[in-house]
């Protein structure tokens, strides 16, 4: 199981990137636009179930910004965690 802190999932969401679609992990910044690493709303949608997968639950509130960062869609996991 994720540890269920930002860092974590920041890492996990890198390894599934890495793994999934051949990003480098360091072209995964936390700023770096989903769109610039050539991720369509359909392929955030993949990031967001695998991470359902890796954390064992099901995130109700899948709120992120329109150009969302990688880092947004972290704070969308960690908040959903909390909630």
């Amino acid at each position: 199981m994720i540890r269920r802190d930002k860092e974590s999932i920041h890492t996990m969401l890198q390894n599934f990137l890495s793994e999934k679609f051949d990003i480098a992990p360091e072209r995964t910044s936390r700023d770096v636009p989903l769109r610039d690493l050539g991720l369509d709303s359909m392929l955030v949608l993949d990031v967001i179930l695998e991470a359902e997968d890796q954390l064992g639950t099901k995130l109700e509130d899948l709120t992120i910004p329109r150009d969302a960062t990688l880092n947004d869609v972290a704070d969308m996991i960690h908040r959903n965690l909390e909630a």
